[in-house]
């Protein structure tokens, strides 16, 4: 049967609605810890909170069944209308409007009138429970001929919140004034952003015919829905886990509940920010800004990690690092922890499943890929055990060197002011004449051009030699491709640098650039990766961005197929010819460089 058939067959349970950008799950979970005192409940699951999973939950009602609790989620236009001409709902309930999904609505009020699809869903019989701080939820209000409550700080609140309490390591408390009635509300939430969901929750209570001590009583059963300020004890280390979902707009007051924390020491593990409506390096670098205020240990991990580097200096370089892998985080992570640290984990479940490092304290995680998008938690996952993913940084090197152990060979030791030019590509002459392998062929070129003969070691080929000057002079110069795969070079450059005695302001890196039109050169003395793991990769095991680059463009207008397969595709006949004079050019940009 459809959910829509058994839908109409339904007449006694009570459907409640809850949408906004934000707080939705934590609302509905509160509500249904209220209406269970009272009868059976169904809710979604987690956060399944799109159409086909509203179906599922209506298939799962009862006549019985006293109420049905749904979060729904507006991903784009028209999303919501599908869902609400299922559930005809009697309650609806808006927490906020937030950019979550701009990018689909194009602006907050696109958002807004789509919430507000729910509100006008409502009979004239029903309640709307509205947010009165936010001015689009509250003017949703105007010309309903149901019944209206709202919920806030604000004066105008029927559901007013006051002396609201939240410093950790305590909970959330507050005091909630309704009609003539006062009372002290317990919680078991950690952040005072999740006020608005929990006055939400007893406004949607209230609306159901319950009263205010029925619905503290409910709030103070329930727990945080996982990955939403969810706090896991681990190896003596409390995680405080808000790794669903790090739109912009939301960082601001977990920034500031984190500034306030009564607590030795306070780590942050900032993963992918969405939803922000600036560029995302500029993101990166003015949240890293207010963590370093806020956080003893900024992390930052993810393809735009790099973008925060600009901020290290002396002065607070041992309490900002970078990664590209989830798994280096957790072996740093470990490697730093102490008894009674708060570490709060900040980013996209899909993208990051930061949930990964506080399961590996206790547990059994083989898993390490990054960006795997599987929509779950990794605890649900069958591939938790399976051994995916590597470490591309050794962490022992962050702030903290230390010897490694010798390579087999006796490598050369260079000048304090030679340069060394790293050309990045993958070894094998399969990646021969591929956009990922132009820096390879520079430095090929290069070699030629001025007679010095590759020696080749365990872990690069190396050759070094002079560079003329214009003045006649000359200068020492030193060309290394290192021997490892591309998005993993950054450990053993690393490695190679103590050995022979070089430094990261020695270096030039050389290498391809998808974004720029194949042929052209740029020239870069400092900055991010811009999303090139083999340049991340380096800035992050040297934890810096001012290395100087030669970016030569690959990028074919008419490709069609996705950019990690076009780089180790080989040059068309066409394309091998333009790139040929550019590889030139380079060569040449190098030794004036050089």
């Amino acid at each position: 049967m459809s959910g829509m058939a058994w839908r109409n067959r339904l007449t006694r349970p009570a459907f409640v609605t809850v949408v906004g950008s934000v707080g939705k799950t934590t609302a509905k979970d509160i509500l249904v810890g209220i209406f269970i005192r009272k009868g059976e409940v169904v809710g979604n699951i987690q956060s399944l909170n799109l159409a086909p999973e509203i179906a599922k939950i209506v298939l799962r009602v009862r006549p019985w069944t006293r109420f049905c609790v749904a979060e729904l989620g507006e991903t784009g236009p028209n999303t919501l209308d599908s869902m609400l001409t299922l559930l005809r709902p009697a309650i609806a309930i808006v927490t906020n409007v937030g950019d979550d999904h701009i990018s689909a609505f194009g602006s907050r009020d696109a958002i807004a009138s789509e919430l507000c699809k729910a509100v006008l869903a409502v009979p004239d019989s029903g309640t709307v429970v509205l947010n009165a701080d936010d001015p689009r939820v509250a003017g949703m209000a105007n010309g309903l001929k149901c019944r209206v409550m709202k919920f806030g700080l604000a004066e105008s609140a029927d559901i007013r919140a006051r002396d609201v309490v939240c410093v950790w390591p305590d909970p959330l408390e507050f005091t909630v004034e309704y009609q003539s009635q006062t009372l002290l509300i317990k919680t078991q939430l950690y952040g005072r952003q999740l006020l608005t969901s929990a006055l939400a929750a007893i406004g949607g209570g209230l609306a159901a015919g319950f009263t205010l001590e029925e619905c503290a009583a409910g709030i103070q059963t329930v727990s945080p829905p996982e990955g939403r300020l969810q706090l896991v004890r681990e190896a003596g280390v409390m995680f405080m886990r808000d790794d669903f979902k790090a739109p912009y707009w939301t960082l601001a007051p977990l920034i500031e509940q984190v500034a306030g924390a009564q607590v030795q020491r306070k780590i942050f593990v900032l993963g992918t920010i969405t939803d922000a409506n600036l560029s995302k390096e500029v993101a990166y670098v003015r949240v890293a800004e207010k963590l370093l205020e806020a956080a003893d240990i900024t992390i930052v991990v993810g393809r735009f990690a790099s973008a925060v580097l600009k901020l290290r200096n002396p002065k607070n370089r041992d309490r900002l690092v970078t990664f590209s892998s989830i798994r280096d985080v957790r072996d740093f992570i470990y490697s730093i922890r102490r008894e009674g640290d708060l570490i709060v984990l900040k980013g996209n479940g899909l993208r990051d499943h930061l949930d990964r490092i506080p399961m590996s304290f206790s547990g059994s995680v083989n898993c390490w890929v990054d960006d795997c998008d599987r929509p779950m938690f990794c605890r649900e996952c069958s591939h938790l055990l399976s051994h995916r993913g590597l470490s591309l940084v050794d962490v022992s090197k962050i702030d903290a060197p230390q010897d490694f152990l010798a390579v087999s060979e006796q490598l050369p030791g260079l000048d304090m002011d030679e340069q060394v030019a790293i050309g990045l590509g993958n070894p094998g002459a399969e990646f021969d004449g591929t956009p990922h392998n132009v820096g390879y062929a520079m430095l090929d070129l290069l070699s030629n051009e001025l007679s010095m003969e590759w020696q080749v070691y365990a872990d690069a080929w190396i050759a070094r030699g002079q560079v003329t000057l214009r003045d006649g002079s000359s200068r020492r110069c030193c060309l290394l491709k290192v021997n490892s795969p591309m998005n993993l070079i950054g450990s053993k450059l690393s490695r190679l640098a103590d050995s022979m005695g070089f430094g990261a302001e020695q270096c030039i890196l050389v290498y391809d650039d998808l974004d720029c039109p194949i042929g052209k050169i740029k020239l870069k003395m400092h900055g991010s990766s811009g999303g090139h793991r083999g340049v991340a990769s380096v800035l992050e095991a040297f934890q810096t961005d001012k290395i100087r680059r030669i970016k030569i463009g690959v990028a074919d207008g008419t490709a069609t197929v996705a950019r990690s397969e076009m780089v180790l595709r080989k040059f068309s006949a066409e394309n091998l010819e333009k790139i040929k004079p550019a590889v030139q050019l380079a060569a040449k940009r190098l030794a004036e460089l050089i």
